[in-house]
């Protein structure tokens, strides 16, 4: 395959530590209600801190007591969107190969947290959208209890996520359970502090195991087991997943920092177990490639800021030994649930941003490259926060390479343009209350 010229844009653009796959085409192409999911500083967020908060835990500066027993928190995002797109690059567009959306969004989240008592807490979050056909639904619904301090169970409908990377969760095994099954994550999770590290035991299901308490099935629900180890100087974490439509999978991620630079890195296996391949010989399975030997996957990445926090650089190499597999991503207010696949082979990202420290500049580059597809997903952009409630994005969404590479051939455009510009403006704020 010749692949000289985009090969060269690669090495241009500085993907000298090639890795990662961050969607940033399914949130930021011309469709424009995708856009205002994406916020270029998630790249260097820790998943498992951005699951504190998305399942509606404190900050840690925030100290909840008895008398706090109820906290009602409120966000609103209203958001317009302009987006002009071509079907080739601008520059030789033609006729009936240019044309743009417009849009409009409002979106409000609820949270209703309520302290019963030191061992007992229920939390609530209900999103509200205009212009969505569902126009109110439950987010989250979960209740947490601590036994004596020493055992922590939560379980409702929420979300939980695995791993180090943000480029490749393909660590995260819970989100791996397949879309097709349909319904939300109701899960169970026991977490159990030993010494300097914890284990942590999983129950889910995504299927009609609570839409039909009738028929429950067994088989409608995954299982999996963590184990975390907090050393001084490394964090350790090791897992295993079971669901009978999938792999049997294991993981084993490090994270460590070196100097002034944070290393991580991931490994998984992944091999077919005898009830999955009865599945896939009697036509009932709806997920993975069929494969019969053991697969291997891994990952590794580096964090580190310059110039006293100004430009941070993340970068991330990743080898997908399994064939057809991808992850699935849960409902938000700002889009449907989806399953998205992880290309085969080699793959490479490098996501940058710098912050002048001018009205909350911040200019970015995320780049993503499959080098046995020779296919490139670039968008640069940059952001401004004029005022606490503001904020200014404009990007470029670029799918570059072979015309039969992923990021060209699915990107999040309905038109399947792999040009665009997005041009987005929202105002949004947070309210909270405690009694």
């Amino acid at each position: 395959m010749k692949r000289p010229r985009i090969f060269l844009l690669f090495l241009t653009l500085g993907m000298v530590l090639p890795g990662g796959i961050f969607w940033a085409g399914d949130v930021l192409g011309a469709q424009g209600e995708e856009w205002s999911n994406w916020d270029i500083n998630s790249i260097f967020d820790d998943p498992q801190e951005t699951e504190m908060t998305e399942e509606g835990d404190i900050e840690p500066e925030d100290i909840i007591t008895l008398r706090d027993r109820v906290i009602i928190e409120a966000s609103y995002d209203f958001i317009g969107a302009f987006s002009p797109g071509w079907s080739e690059v601008p520059w030789n567009s033609e006729k009936k190969k240019y044309n743009y959306i417009l849009g409009a969004k409002m979106d409000a989240l609820l949270s209703l947290d309520f302290n019963l008592t030191e061992s007992l807490r229920v939390w609530n979050s209900f999103s509200f959208s205009v212009p969505d056909k569902t126009v109110f639904s439950l987010k989250e619904f979960y209740f947490d209890y601590n036994l004596q301090q020493r055992f922590y169970l939560r379980a409702g409908l929420f979300t939980i996520a695995w791993g180090i990377s943000v480029n490749f969760p393909y660590t995260n095994l819970p989100s791996r359970v397949p879309e097709e099954s349909g319904g939300d994550s109701y899960m169970g999770k026991l977490d159990i502090p030993i010494g300097i590290g914890g284990l942590q035991f999983l129950a889910m299901t995504r299927n009609s195991f609570m839409q039909n308490p009738a028929s429950p099935q067994l088989e409608e629900v995954a299982y999996g087991i963590k184990y975390n180890l907090a050393l001084e100087k490394i964090d350790i974490d090791a897992g295993f997943f079971y669901y009978i439509e999938m792999p049997l999978r294991g993981f084993v991620s490090f994270k460590t920092t070196l100097g002034n630079t944070e290393v991580y890195a991931e490994g998984l296996a992944a091999i077919p177990h005898p009830e999955m391949r009865r599945k896939k010989q009697t036509g009932n399975s709806r997920w993975d490639e069929p494969y019969d030997s053991l697969r291997f996957s891994g990952s590794a990445g580096f964090l580190q800021d310059f110039f006293r926090g100004k430009l941070t650089v993340n970068g991330e190499i990743f080898y997908n030994g399994e064939k057809g597999t991808g992850w699935y991503r849960e409902k938000t207010e700002f889009q449907d649930a989806e399953t998205l696949k992880f290309i085969e082979g080699f793959n490479g990202a490098l996501n940058l941003i710098y912050r002048p420290g001018i009205i909350g500049m911040r200019l970015f580059v995320q780049c993503l490259y499959a080098l046995d597809e020779n296919s490139v997903q670039l968008v640069p952009g940059i952001s401004i926060k004029p005022g606490d409630l503001i904020t200014a994005t404009l990007t470029v969404p670029m799918a570059l390479g072979s015309r039969d590479g992923t990021y060209y051939s699915q990107n999040a455009d309905r038109d399947n343009r792999p040009f665009s510009i997005a041009l987005l403006i929202s105002f949004g704020g947070i309210f909270r209350y405690r009694m």
